[in-house]
Formats: structure tokens, sequence, C-alpha cells
């Protein structure tokens, strides 16, 4: 299965630019072909790398996608310091919503969307190495703001973490601008904060 990326192996540095001219071509290839197209060969052409530098870093073509894909969030900041609850849900959810908004990463879901019941590796791949990272996320947040009383303690955390991602898939399916976007995203918090804040929070 799809769910493990590489670890380095010891030997002679690694180069920088080629890594990242890699992991693009890779999510590059596999955005415009697919996943039955998808091979070392092809990345290699596109990157503009011989096959052995990638053979270097990768045993096959599952590895280099597998690391390819967990690229995608890496622009989402880590939340380090969990301070007002509202605050950083919103903030949590900007950052998701501007990721996802990016043209390479939604073609990509895409075809994930497209290809995940004829390959159901790829699917479980996108869900380890995407998803769930995305997931406990916001379960973190959210666990938070029932420690803190801004969430009422009988919230269904797992039902949420859905009722919140899927609005997110939404925005950037529709194609959504980032000010659209982001006025969403605030709304999407009142909601919640309407629904789910204990009484004397409102």
């Amino acid at each position: 299965m799809l769910t493990q990326a590489p670890t380095r192996a010891k030997g002679r540095p690694r180069s920088c630019v080629a890594d990242s001219a890699i992991d693009t071509a890779a999510l590059e290839l596999f955005a415009d072909e697919g996943f039955e197209r998808f091979s070392i060969e092809a990345v290699a052409s596109r990157a503009g790398v011989g096959k052995a530098t990638i053979y270097r870093r990768f045993a096959n073509r599952d590895e280099l996608l597998a690391h390819a894909m967990q690229q995608l969030d890496a622009d989402v900041p880590v939340i380090s310091e969990l301070g007002d609850f509202w605050q950083t849900l919103t903030k949590l959810l900007d950052d998701i919503r501007e990721s996802s908004l990016d043209s390479l990463k939604s073609r990509i879901m895409i075809r994930v969307l497209s290809e995940g019941a004829r390959h159901p590796q790829l699917r479980a791949m996108v869900t380890e190495l995407v998803i769930r990272p995305r997931q406990a996320r916001l379960r973190a947040v959210l666990a938070h703001g029932i420690q803190v009383g801004q969430l009422r303690s009988d919230v269904d955390i797992e039902a949420t973490v859905a009722l919140l991602i899927g609005p997110m898939v939404w925005l950037k399916m529709l194609g959504l601008t980032p000010e659209a976007g982001a006025a969403s995203t605030e709304s999407i918090v009142q909601v919640l904060r309407t629904g789910l804040a204990p009484a004397s929070r409102l």
C-alpha cells in the first residue's frame, strides 16, 4: 500500500534543488496524467534529472508518489500554541483553505477523487498522508476548545471534523476566490459557534 514515505538512505549528500524539482515534477505529472501513467521515467524527464537520481532516493514509483504527496500540506503552518480557540480555529481553516485553493493541489485532489475507485491504494495513501494529518490538527484544536470551555463538553469531535472539512472541499471545488473563501470560513466558524458553544459563551 502507498501509505509510507521512504526514509533517507545513508550516502552522499542529496541536492535540495533536485529534491524540489523531483517533488514538483511528480505532483505535476500525477495531476496531468493520472496514476496509471505515473512513472519514474516520466518524472525524471519533467524534473530534468536522470533516473538514477530518483532511484537513489526512492525504490519505486509508489515511494516517489507518497513522498511527493506529503508535500501538499508542507506550507500549512504547524500550530505550536493554542491561544484563543475561535481565532485558532479560524486561522487553521484559513490555512487549509489557502492550501486547497492552489491550482496544482486542486487538480491533484480532483484526480484522486476521479481515480480513487479504480485504485483503492491511491485513495488510501492520500487519506493517510494528506487527509488524516488535517483531521488530526482539527481534532487537537476542537479538544482544546472543549477543555477551555469554548465548546460544549458533549460535542462529537469526529462529526465536527467532518462538518468542517466538508465545506473546505466544496469551497475548493467551486473555485471561490481567496476573498470569498475567507468570508465563507468566517461564516462556517460562526455557525459552529452558534450551534456548539455553551449558552454562556454565545
